[in-house]
């Protein structure tokens, strides 16, 4: 749980209300940045207010596993939910929902043994049915007038009395630290913008803040990249992009590829770590139909925090949004750079070709990018703007 909210995906958030990733079972799928599974997002003064509106995509990006303790083998293991829940588990009404034709419905009596694979994990009842959503939010407002500065909080959450129409809910604080946060910065986008200087526009989940003078955008194209034969093929990539995060060490430059920067799953995107990228301004991740969508940047995860310290954003672009704008002009007809920054005996490799450096002035000269997040107006647009003439 988080004091601030960076990443607000409706006007109706307020950022002090705080944020929550939520998940059953142990707290390593919050944590950590988990490929094929979701935890519940929840903006602590808004709680059932989803980034995902759909039953469908409701039940896409829910829970799928649960971390857990096997008592009897003494190990830690990870296994489907509709393995380990049962019909007689106290909490479900509180966890669970079903999916009965395209809708979802909360449980009103005791679930049946063949209705089992409709659960979905929603977390829903327990956010409106307990005070849980607001005492965090109050908890995390005490620790953060107490500690100077927003907190990050890793925590359990225990139920009792849950025959009764107000269950106990008991708060375990397992640490709080110091919440890493992108230094704030005056960010407003024009009032007028020329539809021909847009790059990449989203308004997914915008934090506040602005990269400007961007020289080089790193761009890995989704249909080589996802067509590599193997797994070690994708991570090659990841390892020529921290080669070349080296090579620009003082150049700005983003980062832009499909689905999820940071994934330990190459299936679902590139599979970076922090020492891969950490020159990178932003990490843009392209999702949809065509690429395989992830709802969410990887907020509140480790190496989310590791972004926010070096002063790096997420950011998510999904091409199925009618107001997202993706320039495939700018991407894919603009001459690819890598060439001056690798060897050519790397530049054959298969995994090189998923990579194209794009040198922003190679597409309209003596221009480069400025990203301008403006939270206010939940917009985020990175934007063809004349180099001034102190920066020739």
């Amino acid at each position: 749980a988080f004091s601030r909210n960076l990443y607000r995906w409706s006007p109706r958030i307020q950022r002090e209300d705080g944020f929550m990733r939520l998940v059953w079972g142990l707290g390593t799928r919050a944590v950590d940045s988990v490929g094929n599974d979701h935890p519940r997002m929840v903006a602590l003064g808004q709680p059932l207010l989803r980034p995902d509106s759909s039953s469908q995509a409701i039940r896409h990006y829910s829970q799928q596993f649960v971390d857990l303790i096997d008592l009897e083998e003494n190990a830690f293991k990870t296994l489907p939910i509709k393995e380990v829940l049962t019909p007689q588990y106290k909490p479900l009404r509180y966890l669970s929902q079903l999916y009965r034709d395209g809708f979802l419905s909360s449980i009103r009596s005791t679930v049946l043994a063949n209705e089992m694979d409709r659960l979905i994990l929603t977390f829903d009842e327990f956010l409106r049915r307990t005070p849980f959503p607001d005492r965090m939010r109050r908890v995390l407002q005490t620790l953060e007038k107490h500690y100077k500065m927003p907190v990050d909080m890793e925590f359990t959450l225990q139920m009792e009395d849950l025959q009764t129409l107000n269950p106990e809910v008991y708060l375990t604080i397992v640490q709080c630290r110091p919440q890493s946060h992108v230094k704030d910065q005056d960010a407003h986008l024009p009032e007028q913008i020329e539809p021909t200087d847009i790059v990449l526009a989203t308004r997914r989940m915008v934090p506040q803040g602005v990269v400007n003078h961007i020289k080089y955008v790193l761009f890995v194209a989704a249909d080589p990249y996802f067509a590599l034969p193997t797994q070690n093929d994708r991570q090659q990539v990841a390892r020529l992009i921290g080669r070349l995060n080296h090579a620009l060490e003082k150049e700005t430059y983003i980062c832009v590829g499909p689905g999820r920067w940071g994934t330990t799953n190459t299936e679902l995107g590139v599979s970076v770590g922090y020492g891969d990228i950490y020159h990178a301004r932003a990490l843009i991740e392209l999702t949809g139909k065509a690429i395989g969508s992830s709802p969410e940047p990887s907020f509140g995860t480790h190496f989310f925090q590791d972004l926010m310290e070096a002063n790096t954003y997420p950011l998510v672009v999904s091409l199925d949004d009618e107001d997202a704008v993706f320039n495939q002009a700018f991407f894919f007809d603009t001459p690819n750079q890598t060439a001056d920054f690798l060897p050519e005996e790397v530049l054959a490799s298969p995994p090189a070709a998923c990579i194209r450096l794009i040198e922003v002035a190679k597409f309209r000269p003596e221009h480069h990018l400025n990203l301008i997040m403006d939270d206010d107006k939940g917009k985020a647009v990175a934007l063809l703007t004349p180099v001034a003439s102190e920066e020739k």
